[in-house]
């Protein structure tokens, strides 16, 4: 007996869970890099005997020229599967399905299975007419294998899971609390002890750390959960529209204003800069090219790009940066920074216009907290210029274009976002130019950091590129 899935993709999140999802549908939603379709049809494409197909409109739908003679199983996109075994289980025993049943649990209403197509199409009228799977008056499958993500509070806490902890990092907690671990212990005691080296009026802008804890093997420490997500995945869901964009900016920009600041001389303001803009992607690309994934991305560049090697791109990138950077007067001073301040770091709540900043660069001493003012605003217009945040999430593409060069396709047209973005820079003392350049080099510094993910570090050097021709044409 065959079975045929029916993943109903037609309904569109309402009142908060739309802060969340935008206009995007259940389906189109991603949590690590997939989406919740292509999630679910991965599942079930080990077994033979299920097929599976996505439907976003039921009115122009026409179940007349499927087969007869098959079980179906209507399943609401909405409903997101959490226990993968136990859901194939229950595919399984479906296909001896002599009766029409209705999946449930916790009188949640998941989905349906059909004996035949007749039944499915007697389903769809009624379904059709009622807009809703209420009128399911069938015997029940009772199940755990689903969440329901109409729900604001489950969607929070499911989608929330799913933030770019990198391969050294591990988050577990429950719906109250948050557990961050590492084997790099050294980095995790770095970023306990920040919050409590903070000057005073600076901690309320962070999520405390508590109960810091070593062993033998790695080290953690917890955080209250936070009812709201990180902004990054409601960007990349278009779920931030124009205003909110503007409360973001005004609330960050009042952070980074307030910080603890103290002057330097220019020789040690000169030193700092180069510290972390020039030294630290020197020692970066050293550690890329030890990489054994770096033989294959040194040839993409080489066959790909207007650049020969990595080194190109560089020295491309030092002109650059001792050109805008000579060109613009920046004050001798040091702040107490953040050290990473982009999207998927920033908690926000559109109801409370409530900012709130996590996973900090760290420091174990007084004086490791203090760093150049615009560092924290590259790291911002990474994800407001740079697209940082729909690297993570894989809405990106790579094609070898028309030139015989490899072409980056970003799956997001930021041109408004970046203009209100430069607006801000201008209001409060800061040069676009210099900090898109400075941009380029954490691009460039990250490249050994993701190197789990080839493919997006080819990603990144395109993007750096990219933005090194966009500056060079504006300076």
């Amino acid at each position: 007996m065959k079975l045929i899935i029916v993943y109903d993709d037609s309904a569109r999140a309402v009142g908060r869970t739309k802060t969340i999802l935008g206009e995007r549908s259940y389906g189109d939603m991603v949590l690590r890099r997939e989406s919740m379709f292509a999630r679910m049809r991965k599942m079930v494409k080990q077994n033979k005997n299920i097929e599976i197909m996505r439907v976003k409109n039921f009115d122009d739908f026409d179940p007349s020229g499927l087969p007869m003679d098959v079980i179906y199983v209507h399943i609401l996109a909405s409903s997101t599967v959490i226990l993968p075994e136990d859901f194939l289980l229950m595919l399984e025993k479906t296909l001896y399905a002599k009766e029409d049943l209705v999946i449930k649990s916790h009188e949640k209403v998941h989905g349906a299975v059909l004996k035949n197509r007749a039944s499915y199409e007697r389903f769809l009228n009624e379904y059709r007419n009622q807009g809703t799977l209420t009128f399911l008056k069938n015997d029940v499958i009772e199940t755990n294998c689903f969440i329901d993500l109409t729900d604001y509070n489950t969607l929070l806490m499911f989608i929330s899971s799913g933030f770019d902890a990198r391969y050294f990092n591990s988050l577990a907690g429950d719906g109250y609390t948050v557990t961050k671990r590492s084997s790099d212990k050294k980095k995790m005691k770095m970023e306990y002890t920040y919050y409590w080296l903070l000057p005073e009026a600076m901690k309320s802008w962070m999520v405390m750390p508590y109960d810091y804890r070593e062993t033998e093997t790695d080290a953690s420490y917890t955080m209250e959960r936070m009812p709201m997500t990180d902004i990054a995945i409601r960007w990349t869901h278009g779920a931030v529209n124009s205003e909110e964009l503007n409360n973001i900016l005004d609330k960050t920009f009042y952070f980074l204003n307030h910080r603890a600041m103290k002057k330097v001389t220019k020789e040690e303001y000169r030193k700092n800069a180069e510290k972390l803009y020039l030294k630290k992607v020197d020692e970066r690309v050293k550690k890329l090219k030890s990489c054994p994934e770096y033989e294959v991305i040194a040839r993409l560049i080489m066959v790909g790009t207007q650049y020969g090697t990595i080194d190109e791109i560089v020295e491309k990138y030092v002109e650059l940066y001792e050109k805008v950077s000579s060109s613009v007067k920046t004050p001798a001073v040091s702040v107490v920074g953040h050290g990473d301040v982009f999207f998927a770091n920033m908690l926000y709540s559109k109801e409370l216009n409530l900012l709130r900043l996590i996973d900090p660069k760290g420091a174990l001493t007084e004086e490791e907290l203090w760093m150049d003012p615009y560092y924290d605003v590259a790291k911002l217009s990474h994800s407001v210029c740079g697209n940082y945040d729909f690297f993570n999430t894989g809405a990106y593409s790579i094609n070898y274009g028309k030139t015989m060069q490899f072409e980056l396709a970003v799956h997001n047209d930021n041109t408004k976002a970046k203009e209100v973005f430069r607006e801000y820079l201008k209001n409060n003392g800061y040069d676009y130019n210099l900090v898109r350049t400075l941009e380029v080099s954490l691009f460039l510094s990250m490249l050994p950091l993701h190197i789990d993910n080839p493919h997006k570090v080819f990603g990144f050097i395109l993007n750096a590129i990219n933005i090194i021709e966009e500056i060079e044409k504006d300076v």
